[in-house]
């Protein structure tokens, strides 16, 4: 996002189109393997939600996205009934996108990346464990948007998110997992 702002900053203000956009859709997140064991977190499909704000350059948009998902436990050890807990993600996101002019159609085909950081919380209430971990967060995605005005646009977005391997610990054990997450958004993006 650091990098979005001093980008953007960087252009005359005349340059690029101030927006902002709202998404929310479902999270897909995979089942996350605990490195050095044979033992894997299955989670229900969540729900993700992102707000952004930033500049577009013609078919070039830059911007900082805030996100936030939630996945529920759908069992937390091979043969055991399902635990009560999560896992949360909020991640903090400088994003790309380049749109593909169709001319004269209001469908625009839409590719986009992102990189930034991320908040990993893993709770299990069931053995009271509660931990976070930060780490690096990457993103890409493809969709279509549907330009209903000069200013607003609908959006619908595939995007694969992953992390760094956030690490977890309380006084018994350390654990370490992996993070990706296919996630399917729908949105709107308003220009001012």
């Amino acid at each position: 996002m650091v990098f979005c702002c001093v980008a953007c900053s960087s252009f005359p203000a005349s340059a690029g189109s101030p927006y902002a956009g709202l998404t929310f859709g479902k999270a897909y997140l995979g089942d996350s393997r605990v490195k050095g064991t044979s033992t894997d977190l299955d989670y229900d499909d969540g729900e993700g939600y992102c707000y952004a704000h930033g500049l577009e350059f013609g078919r070039f948009r830059l911007e900082g996205e805030l996100g936030y998902q939630k996945n529920g436990f759908a069992t937390l050890e091979q043969g055991q009934p399902p635990e009560n807990g999560d896992l949360s993600i909020m991640s903090l996101l400088g994003n790309t996108y380049y749109s593909f002019d169709l001319e004269g159609s209001s469908v625009i085909p839409i590719i986009s990346a992102g990189v930034g950081v991320a908040s990993v919380e893993l709770e299990n209430e069931t053995a009271g464990y509660d931990d976070g971990d930060l780490v690096m967060a990457c993103q890409v995605g493809a969709g279509v948007g549907f330009r209903l005005t000069d200013k607003v646009t609908l959006t619908t977005m595939y995007r694969y998110f992953t992390t760094e391997d956030p690490e977890f610990s309380d006084e018994n054990e350390d654990m370490k997992i992996d993070i990706s997450s296919h996630n399917v958004m729908m949105g709107v993006k308003i220009s001012f």
